[in-house]
């Protein structure tokens, strides 16, 4: 997601208030430890109490270089590679249980890039760990068939599974595994009409504007896992010029005046995905690396300021949808509230 020795040194250079802002608190204690999950389901995120320690102790390893941070990571990837953690569907196996795990698979993916090659990791445990992460990429991602007529082959489910297959091919270098996300990127272009909304996200009556956000988070990762590989997303243009920045001015558009939806919806908009949803995650966490890329956006203004409007907090962003804590990835002291 990131170029880890860049962003160091930029933290470095940051005072040390900000850095604990940003990326939360230098500690060597009080780090949860969590079972092993083996069951996903579509009821529910499988494993999201560790995904939430994963993005807290990526940061601190990425901030801190917390020694601590990093067994924490290690420690539970070994235990689930060993008892084949998430690796079991139960109940009605449809689009929902693979999206629940892609939820939890994309941070365990970000967190693991960052102890990789920690060289107290062993090697036979770095095997165990990769053929476990490998396993479940696949299975939920390029070898499962998937039929191209449901809306969640199409939508946000399918962006977000390919983010997934794409940070696992970016990290083990299966170029064929990375180009899945520039393909769907590709073809998300193509789905937007030219007012930049999305039309199987915004044909979702009062949650128009929830979906379209859910969608971009996907492409915003998408994007910056490209641009770490010397791909540029962001200006990439559909046949009638479209680019990400459209999808983002809808979205800012339409949280600030109501009658953008009206070709598409008369409903009021839910707009809580502009301030923390539960468990610590904040859905706008994307907004770090967009801002950090174009800092002067007026779109960026437009939902930096919805956002203070609804009491969002300040400081630390993360969500399992970015892959991890987006403001110690990305923020600055200009570019984060």
């Amino acid at each position: 997601m990131i170029v880890t020795e860049k962003r160091r040194l930029e933290l470095k250079q940051m005072p040390v208030k900000r850095v604990r802002q940003l990326c939360g608190p230098d500690r060597d204690s009080g780090w949860p430890s969590h079972g092993t999950v083996r069951n996903v389901t579509g009821g529910h995120q499988p494993a999201d109490g560790m995904a939430l320690t994963f993005m807290k102790a990526a940061a601190a390893v990425l901030a801190w270089d917390n020694a601590v941070a990093k067994r924490v990571i290690v420690k539970h990837l070994i235990r689930f590679a060993r008892k084949g953690g998430l690796s079991r569907l139960r109940g009605e196996i449809d689009a929902n249980t693979y999206y629940n795990l892609d939820r939890t698979l994309l941070p365990i993916i970000v967190s693991y890039s960052f102890v990789r090659d920690d060289p107290t990791l062993k090697s036979k445990d770095r095997e165990r760990i990769e053929a476990w992460l490998d396993g479940l990429v696949r299975m939920r991602g390029p070898n499962r068939v998937v039929d191209p007529m449901r809306i969640s082959s199409r939508n946000n489910h399918r962006y977000l599974r390919d983010s997934v297959t794409m940070a696992w091919g970016a990290l083990i270098g299966d170029d064929a595994l990375f180009r899945e996300g520039i393909r769907r990127f590709t073809i998300a272009l193509g789905q937007m009409r030219d007012d930049g909304s999305l039309p199987l996200e915004t044909d979702r009556g009062q949650l128009a504007l929830f979906y379209q956000r859910h969608a971009i988070a996907s492409l915003v990762a998408i994007a910056e896992m490209a641009a770490t590989q010397g791909y540029d997303l962001y200006t990439k243009t559909n046949s009638r010029g479209g680019r990400l920045d459209d999808m983002i001015g809808f979205l800012a558009r339409g949280v600030t005046d109501p009658s953008v939806l009206e070709r598409y919806t008369l409903e009021p908009q839910d707009l809580s995905f502009l301030v923390e949803r539960g468990h610590d995650r904040h859905y706008m966490s994307w907004l770090e690396a967009y801002a950090a890329r174009f800092p002067d956006d007026d779109n960026v203004r437009l939902l930096r300021d919805a956002m203070k409007r609804l009491g969002a907090r300040q400081g630390e962003r993360l969500d399992d949808y970015s892959g991890g804590m987006t403001s110690c990835f990305f923020a600055t002291n200009s570019t984060i509230d």
